[in-house]
């Protein structure tokens, strides 16, 4: 009941949702797409992998180049991944062990949250489409943790590839997939396959190579917009290399001090430490760690779906409201900050419980790696 009530409060904010600067550069970006043109060098305003370049060209040709209808295909494609991600969650909540109704809450927690919501039904941004594919790889190591068979490895290194090659948000997420704890996790020689996929996704536009790297590589490193943790310290541009190596820095800790946690919760540890360090900002940056997050309730997640809804909602590139009460950028940003630093909290006391008790009376840890015998 609660589910069909949220899908169609999301179908009606997709009906209502007349486009924004995204749309528009997705329309631009069918356009020439359809017409054969090398869209990396006809336009500054495609920054990811070809195939989004493709679906979004099947939709505004589905859409017969009405834009209003294109705007609602966007959305609705959106609605779809999101419902399938709700899915998936239950399967692996209940793959952790959770009961019935823990896993029912998980995947509502996910779906009605408000930033999941504005980000598919009234932004027109996929990065919730990205992070499907990324679910779907950790249910596949869940399923098949310890057995080590190459063709789950292979599904698992396919399935973050199809990720990357949506939108390289996920950049960093393989990493977590590498051995973990008791030799599980895909080879050493297994966990770039996906960058590498993905660098070879721009072979046929190589001719613009300089857009690419101009409009794909430094916008992902240094952010096209004004916000993140660069423009909050107010450093010089011939500096910030420094934040982008902070950041694949604290991406390579946060993957190998979770290495011992379940799965998910290695996932969400990631995406907070990359966001928390991450130079640049944007409102969709705000999907990426919540799926994994339901998983795990918390007072972080409760904080940042406020202040992420509300800064989300007023803005003009979603629905504009107007709300007595208003949030700053480095308001979300210090929410993110707070969930990381509370949910590190939260596992290093979940952990040294555990290892406080007798051996034989010991539970599955609370967030550990399950251990098979």
């Amino acid at each position: 009941m609660l589910f069909g009530t949220v899908l169609i409060l999301r179908l009606w904010i997709a009906k209502g949702f007349g486009g924004n600067f995204d749309s528009h550069a997705f329309q631009t970006t069918a356009e020439l797409t359809l017409s054969g043109r090398n869209v990396y060098s006809a336009t500054t305003l495609y920054n990811y992998s070809p195939v989004w370049a493709g679906v979004v060209a099947v939709i505004w040709t589905l859409a017969r180049s009405d834009f209003r209808a294109f705007v609602l295909f966007l959305g609705l494609l959106q609605t779809l991944s999101d419902s399938t991600s709700a899915v998936i969650l239950m399967s692996i909540a209940r793959r952790l062990g959770r009961s019935a109704p823990e896993c029912r809450w998980a995947a509502l927690l996910f779906f009605a949250n408000p930033i999941s919501v504005l980000a598919s039904s009234a932004h027109g941004q996929f990065d919730g489409l990205a992070v499907l594919p990324l679910l779907l790889a950790i249910l596949v190591a869940l399923d098949h943790e310890g057995q080590g068979e190459m063709r789950h490895r292979g599904w698992i290194v396919g399935l973050l590839s199809a990720s990357l090659l949506i939108k390289h948000v996920t950049i960093f997420q393989p990493l977590i997939f590498a051995r973990r704890t008791r030799g599980r996790g895909l080879p050493d020689l297994m966990v770039p396959i996906p960058a590498i996929v993905l660098v070879a996704s721009f072979v046929p536009f190589a001719s613009a190579w300089r857009a690419i790297w101009a409009n794909v590589v430094v916008y992902a490193t240094h952010g096209a917009q004004p916000g993140g943790l660069a423009s909050f310290l107010n450093v010089p541009d011939k500096w910030r290399i420094g934040f982008s190596l902070l950041l694949v820095a604290t991406a390579l800790v946060a993957a190998r001090t979770g290495r011992a946690l379940e799965l998910p919760r290695s996932s969400l540890i990631l995406w907070l430490s990359t966001l928390t360090f991450l130079p640049s900002f944007g409102l969709q940056y705000l999907v990426w760690p919540l799926a994994v997050g339901c998983l795990y309730p918390s007072i972080g997640l409760g904080f940042l779906s406020a202040a992420g809804a509300l800064f989300y909602s007023a803005s003009g590139s979603s629905l504009g409201l107007a709300w007595p009460v208003r949030i700053s950028e480095m308001g979300v940003w210090a929410a993110v900050a707070f969930w990381l630093t509370s949910e590190a909290s939260r596992v290093r006391a979940e952990t040294a419980t555990w290892v406080s008790r007798p051996q034989e009376s010991r539970p599955q840890a609370p967030g550990l790696s399950s251990r098979r015998r």
